[in-house]
């Protein structure tokens, strides 16, 4: 096997330059440089990743921290646009799920004296004041990826849900519907996400635009633990909406998955959508666009690239023009809202 030390004797130069004209750092000459680079991949010889990060004092590693299933539309995208930015720069990309809040908190205790990485990114997770003051502390930057608020991280990537819910409650009133509702997602116990703005944000709008108490409904988020599967927890949405005395006859759904899962359910029961239930999602997904659905779009993976170059530039030293960067949802037009009948 090729050592150091045969690419350092065939080029003509020390071991020490050897490593630096690999890494690409210290002062090399151009041409010494391409001399050694020319001995090295005709002697097929690869510096390690490990070798050159104790060098540099760098792992070229990134945490990226997430609280659901990998494979999810937003997560699955926001990691493809992240790994896009950070592979083209040399860093690995390490995905990270914490599934309870305990999951979060240890992850947290450790960061001070952990030096695994040169980076993280954090998705859609609403942080504690101890663990925002840990951020910082840190001598390592950190993104926000949909995150809630600012407070400790180095910079920010999010949706303005407060602008994106006066889109949707715009359209719902110039489409004469007077009674609307907000539908959540399931609650999971442990962490308050993003997404869950949107509902306050909804509120918020409708009643600036004239709406009053008794033309809102809100249809909680219960605890998802309490249901058997995604299902139930239509299926239970669905007969809240159906049962209400004034049923609404638009809602706002937190996400889309749930939006077109509801849509089936509601009419699997007979109320037509969006005949009876006009319906305004929050993604557009891979999926929205086959179910007809009207819905406010963003783009995770343009969210994931924006974050991991923020965050390249941060590990690069150097100062950011823009750290939060909010971004604006698009209102796409399809067939579950249409002017009340």
């Amino acid at each position: 096997m090729t050592s150091l030390k045969d690419v350092a004797a065939a080029a003509g130069v020390s071991e020490s330059t050897v490593s630096r004209a690999l890494r690409g750092t210290g002062r090399v000459s151009a041409a010494t440089r391409a001399r050694v680079q020319e001995v090295a991949d005709r002697l097929h010889f690869t510096l390690s990743r490990s070798a050159s990060s104790l060098a540099s004092g760098k792992t070229m590693r990134v945490t990226m921290v997430f609280t659901d299933s990998l494979n999810t539309w937003f997560n699955s995208a926001a990691m493809q646009g992240a790994y896009e930015v950070l592979a083209d720069a040399g860093y690995d990309l390490v995905p990270l799920i914490v599934r309870t809040q305990a999951d979060l908190r240890r992850f947290f205790d450790q960061l001070p004296g952990n030096r695994n990485a040169d980076g993280m990114i954090v998705v859609s997770i609403m942080l504690d004041q101890k663990q925002v003051g840990i951020l910082e502390d840190l001598t390592i930057p950190s993104v926000g990826l949909d995150a809630r608020a600012i407070g400790g991280y180095s910079a920010t990537v999010r949706v303005d849900d407060m602008n994106a819910m006066r889109q949707a409650v715009q359209l719902l009133n110039s489409l004469g519907h007077r009674r609307i509702g907000f539908v959540e997602m399931p609650d999971n116990p442990d962490f308050q996400f993003s997404a869950k703005l949107r509902s306050g944000a909804f509120f918020d709008a409708a009643r600036s635009m004239g709406y009053e108490e008794g033309d809102l409904s809100l249809f909680e988020g219960r605890d998802f633990g309490k249901f058997r599967s995604f299902q139930d927890a239509v299926s239970e949405a669905a007969n809240r909406i159906i049962s209400k005395r004034e049923r609404p006859t638009a809602v706002c759904v937190e996400t889309d998955d749930f939006a077109i899962a509801l849509m089936y359910a509601l009419r699997k029961v007979g109320l037509r959508v969006p005949e009876d239930l006009a319906i305004v999602g929050f993604d557009d997904n891979a999926l929205s666009s086959m179910a007809e659905l009207t819905t406010l779009h963003q783009d995770p993976q343009l969210m994931g690239r924006m974050s991991a170059e923020k965050l390249v530039t941060l590990m690069r030293g150097k100062t950011l023009s823009d750290p939060h960067s909010m971004l604006q949802a698009s209102l796409i037009l399809r067939a579950t809202a249409t002017r009340v009948g």
